[in-house]
C-alpha cells in the first residue's frame, strides 16, 4: 500500500419603543410613517459603495416604495442593507417589517445582531422580542446567550445556551458558552467537562481548544495546557453557530468583499468549481490586489488546472512581487506540474523574504522528496513543525519521508500526531493504517480504518483495506467473511480490470469457504497483472494455489 501525502493552501434613527399588539411584541422605529412614501425609507450615503451595491439597494428600496405595507419588502430591504453593514438603517426596516409582521421571529433577530454592532445594551430588547415568539433555531439562543454573557449577565445566558442545548444536544458553541460561564464561577471540573464535550462533537472547534487550554492551566496541568494551545492554533477559531437566518441574510451581499468571503468558505468545503465563480466575480469587480489572484489561482489548482492557476499567480506577483503567498502557491503549484527546479526557486524566495513562513518550508519538504533527497525533505519538516508544531500537514509528510527511510516507528509517532491534531486526516489515518498492519497490530489497523471508511464513505483506499483486514487477519476475532466479501465485491464491481481488486475478492471469497471461486477469481486477477515479474504475480500465486487446496489466506502473525 502507498503513502499518502498533504498538500498546503494554497443614518441612525430615533429612541426604540417596545409595543404590544394583541400579545405579540414587535419594535417600531420612534417617528416611523405608519404608511410608506420615500420619507420612511432610510438615508443611506452610498458614495463608497461599489456599483452593484448600490444597484441592488435601490432595487429593495423601489420594491418598498412599489408596496409600502409589505413586511417582505421592508424585511428585504433590512436584510440588504445588514449585508452590506448599514446597521443603522437595517434596524429601522426590520422593525417596520416587524410591526407589519409581528409573528416573524426573524426581523427582531436580524435588528438585535445589526443593533448589536453598534450598542450591545440597545440589543438586547430585540432579542428579548424576538424570544417571545419562540423561535426552534438553536442559533438564536446562542446568539443570545452570546450577548448576555458579554453584557455580564450570566444566568440569563445560561438559560439561553441550556434552551439551546435542548434543541441542540450536540451544540458545540452552546457547551463552550456555559463552560465560559462555569469557569467565571472558578467551576473548573464543569468547565473541563463541557470543553471536552463540545471537542466531541466539534474536534476543530479552535476557540473550544484554547479555552480548555486556560482551564487545564488553572488546574495546574501545564503540558495538557500547552497541547491544548497548539492544537487551538491549528484548527478553525470561529464560535459561530450555523444558523438559517443570518446565511440568508448574508446572501443576499453583493459586494467583492462578500463574493471572496463565500469563495473562501466554499473552497475550505472542497467545493472549488463554486469557489472559482465567486472569485472570478471578485475579480470582475476590483482589480489591483494580488490576493484575489491567489485565491482563484488556488481554486484552480485544486480542479487540476494547472496552467490557469500559475498564469494567476503570475498575475498577482506582478502587483506584489514579494507577497510570500503568491511565491508559495505558485512554487507548489509548478513543483506539482514536474518542474521542481521552479517551484523550488520560488519556495526559496518565500523563506528568504519570511523565514518564518512554515508553509514553504513545508512545500520544500515536498519537493525534496521529489527529488529523492529524503534527508533533506525531512530537515524542511521539522523546521516547518519548529515554527508551527500544530501543522498537521507537516505531520503527515514528516512521516511520509521518514517512512521512506524505513524509520517506520518515528513514522508511525509523526502520523499519530498529525491525528492528534486533526482526526479528519485522512492521509495521516490511512498511512498509520497501513504501518499498523506492518507491525501485526492488526486490531488498531481495522479501528483506523473503520473510522477513516465512516470519514470517507466512497474512499476506495480506506474500504480496500479494511476488506483486506476482515478477510485475512491472523486474529480470527477481527476476521469477518461476510462483510469483507460485500466490501469487496463492491470495489471489484467498480474496476473489474484491476488485478489487486480481483486478489481481494479471491481472498474474500476464500474467507467464506467459497474455495473454487476463490481459486478462479484469483486466476482471472492473475491474468490482468501486466508483468509476470512483479511482486504482485507471484502472491497472487501463492495464494491461488491455497485456496485450490481448501485453505483460506491468513497474513502472518
Amino acid at each position: 500500500m502507498s503513502r499518502h501525502r498533504s498538500r498546503v493552501r494554497y443614518a441612525v434613527f430615533g429612541a426604540v419603543a417596545l409595543t404590544a399588539v394583541g400579545g405579540v411584541s414587535y419594535w417600531l422605529v420612534s417617528g416611523f410613517p405608519t404608511s410608506g412614501d420615500d420619507a420612511a425609507l432610510p438615508a443611506i450615503d452610498l458614495g463608497a459603495s461599489e456599483s452593484q451595491v448600490t444597484a441592488r439597494i435601490e432595487q429593495a428600496r423601489n420594491a418598498v416604495r412599489d408596496d409600502p405595507d409589505s413586511a417582505r419588502a421592508w424585511a428585504e430591504l433590512g436584510q440588504v442593507l445588514h449585508a452590506h453593514d448599514f446597521h443603522a438603517q437595517a434596524v429601522g426596516c426590520y422593525s417596520r417589517a416587524s410591526m407589519l409582521d409581528p409573528a416573524d421571529y426573524r426581523w427582531p433577530y436580524l435588528a438585535a445582531l445589526a443593533q448589536g454592532k453598534l450598542d450591545l445594551a440597545a440589543a438586547r430588547p430585540y432579542f428579548e422580542a424576538a424570544a417571545a415568539l419562540e423561535p426552534s433555531n438553536p442559533a438564536f439562543y446562542v446568539n443570545f446567550g452570546d450577548l448576555l454573557l458579554k453584557l455580564g449577565q450570566t444566568a440569563p445566558a445560561e438559560t439561553q445556551y441550556r434552551r439551546a442545548l435542548e434543541m441542540h444536544p450536540a451544540d458545540s458553541h452552546a457547551r463552550y458558552g456555559l463552560a465560559r460561564i462555569a469557569l467565571l464561577a472558578d467551576d473548573l471540573e464543569t468547565a473541563r467537562a463541557l470543553l471536552e464535550a463540545a471537542l466531541e462533537a466539534a474536534p476543530r472547534h479552535g476557540e473550544v481548544r484554547a479555552l480548555l487550554a486556560q482551564v487545564y492551566a488553572r488546574a495546574g496541568d501545564t503540558e495538557a495546557a500547552e497541547q491544548e494551545e497548539r492544537l487551538a492554533r491549528a484548527s478553525a477559531t470561529t464560535t459561530r453557530p450555523d444558523d438559517p437566518v443570518i446565511a440568508a441574510m448574508e446572501a443576499l451581499a453583493v459586494s467583492s468583499t462578500a463574493h471572496a468571503r463565500r469563495g473562501s468558505a466554499l473552497a475550505r468545503q472542497g467545493d472549488f468549481a463554486a469557489a472559482e465563480r465567486e472569485f472570478r466575480r471578485v475579480l470582475a469587480i476590483r482589480s489591483g490586489h494580488p490576493r484575489d489572484h491567489a485565491n482563484l489561482g488556488g481554486a484552480l489548482a485544486r480542479q487540476g488546472r494547472t496552467k490557469e492557476a500559475i498564469a494567476q499567480f503570475r498575475q498577482g506577483l506582478e502587483i506584489a512581487p514579494e507577497d510570500v503567498d503568491l511565491l508559495n502557491n505558485l512554487g507548489l503549484t509548478l513543483a506539482e506540474a514536474g518542474d521542481l527546479a521552479g517551484g523550488e526557486a520560488y519556495l526559496r524566495r518565500a523563506v528568504d523574504l519570511d523565514p518564518t513562513f512554515y508553509q514553504a518550508h513545508q512545500n520544500l519538504g515536498l519537493v525534496r522528496e521529489r527529488q529523492g533527497d529524503l534527508k533533506r525533505a525531512v530537515e524542511h519538516y521539522r523546521e516547518a513543525l519548529r515554527l508551527n508544531p500544530a501543522s498537521a500537514d507537516a505531520h503527515t509528510n514528516l512521516g511520509s519521508a521518514l517512512a521512506g527511510q524505513g524509520r517506520i516507528d518515528a513514522a508511525v509517532d509523526a502520523w499519530s500526531a498529525a491525528l492528534a491534531i486533526d482526526p479528519s486526516n485522512l492521509a495521516a489515518r490511512y498511512n498509520l493504517s497501513v504501518a499498523r498492519v506492518g507491525q501485526g497490530r492488526h486490531a488498531e489497523a481495522v479501528a483506523l480504518l473503520r473510522e477513516g471508511a465512516r470519514r470517507a464513505p466512497r474512499s476506495s483506499r480506506f474500504l480496500s483495506l479494511l476488506a483486506w483486514e476482515l478477510a485475512t487477519a491472523p486474529d480470527p476475532a477481527l476476521r469477518d467473511g461476510a462483510e469483507a466479501l460485500a466490501l469487496a465485491r463492491r470495489l471489484f464491481e467498480a474496476a473489474p480490470t484491476n488485478p489487486e481488486r480481483g486478489d481481494l475478492l479471491a481472498a474474500a471469497l476464500a474467507e467464506n469457504e467459497r474455495f473454487d471461486e476463490a481459486a478462479r477469481a484469483a486466476e482471472a486477477a492473475l491474468a490482468r497483472v501486466p508483468d509476470p515479474s512483479l511482486e504482485l504475480a507471484a502472491a497472487i500465486k501463492r495464494r491461488a494455489a491455497l485456496y485450490r487446496q481448501s485453505k483460506p489466506y491468513r497474513q502472518a502473525q
